[in-house]
């Protein structure tokens, strides 16, 4: 009881400081800090130590595999130089649509990172002779629904922006087309009536893994290998 106690004050203790950190950006910046790959790590890092302490008590899986995956963006965050520093935003991100479609696509691909690490924890406990842990599963399951759905909403908005900033809602550009194969990725495992192998746990948990690949290729592949316009991101 002590220890969930201690790990509960320390959780809410380093969201309050990326709070703070992502607080201070915002002001001196004048923006909402969205607009490269360090802040964007930083706001999933965040956007994750939220999902921790709102499912803490009730799923002990979610307890482990947050805090791992915020240290993980923030270890991301920390690699990426001087993306650090604080500049002026060139003109085709001086919209608020740019908040709102790195926030929506952020929201999603933090929930894909905990539906990978709840693959990799449920196989690693199925190869020690453990039940096929229905409750992880079901969890996994249940992300799938919010994650696809607000990726789905980040794409549009990026496609409402895209025609204000360039008149045109869709280009084809890597980005945009990785983003919309990964959300076609994601989509598979609503088709489990129609793909049996689906059904079962180490299946579905193997794909959720394998799926995972279509996410870094959207979010550092097409920025330091393919380019376009996304490239400052």
């Amino acid at each position: 009881r002590w220890t969930k106690r201690i790990s509960l004050v320390v959780l809410i203790a380093a969201f309050a400081a990326l709070t703070l950190c992502l607080a201070l950006r915002s002001i001196i910046s004048g923006y909402i800090p969205m607009s490269n790959g360090y802040e964007t790590m930083l706001f999933m890092a965040w956007l994750l130590w939220v999902i921790t302490i709102v499912l803490f008590r009730r799923f002990r899986v979610i307890r482990v595999l947050g805090p791992l995956a915020a240290l993980c963006c923030m270890l991301v965050a920390m690699m990426t130089g001087g993306s650090s520093q604080l500049s002026p935003l060139v003109p085709v991100l001086q919209s608020p649509l740019l908040s709102l479609h790195v926030m929506t696509v952020m929201c999603a691909y933090a929930l894909f990172a905990l539906q990978m690490l709840m693959g990799i924890y449920a196989l690693v406990m199925m190869k020690r002779g453990h039940s096929p842990l229905d409750r992880v599963t079901a969890l996994s399951q249940l992300l799938l629904y919010p994650a696809v759905f607000l990726l789905a909403i980040g794409i549009f908005l990026g496609a409402v922006w895209a025609n204000v900033s360039w008149g045109n809602y869709w280009s084809w550009d890597p980005k945009e087309s990785w983003a919309l194969i990964t959300l076609m990725v994601y989509a598979v495992p609503f088709h489990s009536t129609s793909i049996p192998a689906l059904r079962r746990p180490r299946c579905y948990h193997l794909y959720m893994i394998a799926a995972f690949f279509a996410v870094l290729i959207t979010y550092f592949g097409v920025n330091y290998l393919l380019g376009g316009m996304h490239s400052y991101a």
